[in-house]
């Protein structure tokens, strides 16, 4: 199934000539192929060979084109954490600033009328989320006032009503679960006065869409489906009555079956990122395997898990490649499992407990040598954990046969990460 901007064939032609022209990595992917026929439908017969993963991102000699690699345009380079705890660095030119404003102008020109007062928890550079917002709202020219409030205030209570009183916001811009958590802290009044709530980053069910919505009453949802790679892939948007399938504007998405069982009414999401001609991006992708999956229904994209292969805690992202890199390079350590609590109604503080096994004589202080390696691995976790405390990480070292006793009889995510409690 090929769903997005299926109807640009010379832009999405241009934009592998150009890629092929300036990367080595898609010269070789590209190779023998007539770029002319270059077709969505043609993109996704070839998902095997026409394709780039997250760990490939690392080769920036490669997957950089040269003009970002000579430095003959102007570029940022965003960060977006890595599965094996080394950040991916993505360069975003100015190209990529106006291809971010068109893929938002749906809801942009819609939802935000002059005067609106955005309190932004985004943060700037290098993160890819304050990066994205200014150009969408700075590229469509909207009459909006752009607060940036630092994240640190959501640890102080304080501080941040103090920031919303003089800021009065019509709108909230942040991860999924921070918007939730603000819900429960500010006052009825400033609650009220919020009409919109733009999230991302993190997976958006319908039953914390619905405990959020019930914190701000007068407010809609923007459900962005976005990533460093390939900015705001979709959005949708979420009131009380409905929930609109998902938009994309400026991306080609193939959509394949799992051949996951647990998994059937999800398709597989590769993503490919469409240039008008002339432009220049920072990062060429086709077929970009993130590992999200797509429901569908009816031809229509209505949710997405974002990833599989991860927990959130508080906001901060622990991939399970971090623990299993961690787990099987330990001399000691088998196997593992991770429990996950995840952030409800009923559980404002998400947690993660990951139960190590071990065969023989335990080693001394093992629970903290793990725990402090995943620290090392994964900086905002750390901060979220140890800093923010606004989740909890648990390290469990057990036998290697009790490492399975008492779990949740479904797993979660993966057949690795198991859940606790109400997964929202």
């Amino acid at each position: 199934m090929v769903i997005g901007k299926i109807d640009a064939k010379e832009n999405l032609v241009y934009t592998a000539k150009k890629a092929v022209e300036t990367t080595p990595f898609w010269e070789e992917k590209f190779k023998e192929l007539d770029l002319n026929a270059l077709t969505p439908e043609l993109l996704a017969e070839l998902t095997e060979k026409v394709t780039i993963k997250p760990h490939d991102l690392y080769e920036t000699d490669r997957v950089w084109p040269s003009y970002v690699r000579n430095g003959e345009v102007f570029h940022a380079v965003m960060r977006t954490s890595g599965t094996t705890g080394r950040p991916k660095r993505i360069a975003f030119t100015i190209d990529d600033k106006r291809r971010t404003a068109r893929q938002m102008k749906p809801w942009v020109t819609e939802y935000f009328e002059k005067g609106e007062r955005v309190a932004s928890f985004f943060p700037p550079l290098p993160s890819s989320s304050g990066n994205f917002a200014i150009s969408g709202l700075e590229g469509n020219n909207a009459g909006v006032s752009y607060f940036q409030i630092p994240i640190t205030y959501l640890r102080d209570r304080n501080l941040l009503l103090r920031e919303f009183e003089d800021i009065k916001p019509t709108s909230i811009w942040a991860l999924t679960a921070t918007a939730y958590n603000l819900g429960l802290i500010l006052p009825e009044k400033i609650r009220n006065d919020v009409n919109t709530i733009v999230v991302g980053g993190e997976t958006l069910t319908p039953e914390l869409a619905k405990a959020t919505l019930e914190l701000f009453p007068n407010a809609v949802i923007i459900d962005n489906f976005g990533s460093t790679e390939d900015d705001v892939t979709a959005f949708r948007v979420v009131s009380r009555r409905k929930v609109s399938p998902f938009h994309i504007g400026e991306s080609v998405l193939v959509l394949e079956e799992t051949g996951d069982e647990d998994y059937s009414e999800y398709k597989r999401v590769y993503i490919t990122k469409v240039m008008e001609k002339g432009e220049l991006t920072g990062l060429p992708l086709f077929n970009y395997d993130i590992g999200d999956l797509a429901r569908v229904e009816n031809g229509e994209v209505v949710s997405i898990i974002r990833v599989k292969d991860v927990v959130v805690l508080g906001g901060a992202k622990l991939h399970i490649d971090q623990v299993m890199d961690i787990v099987y390079g330990h001399e000691h350590l088998k196997d593992f499992v991770m429990i996950y609590y995840p952030l409800s109604p009923e559980n404002p503080r998400p947690k993660v407990i990951i139960r190590v096994a071990y065969e023989g004589e335990k080693p001394t202080g093992l629970e903290d040598e793990v725990k402090e390696l995943i620290y090392e691995a994964n900086n905002p976790v750390r901060y979220e954990v140890e800093e923010a405390k606004s989740s909890e990480l648990v390290v469990e070292a057990v036998p290697m046969e009790k490492l399975r006793e008492g779990l949740p009889v479904k797993p979660g995510k993966t057949k690795r990460i198991y859940i606790a409690g109400k997964d929202i």
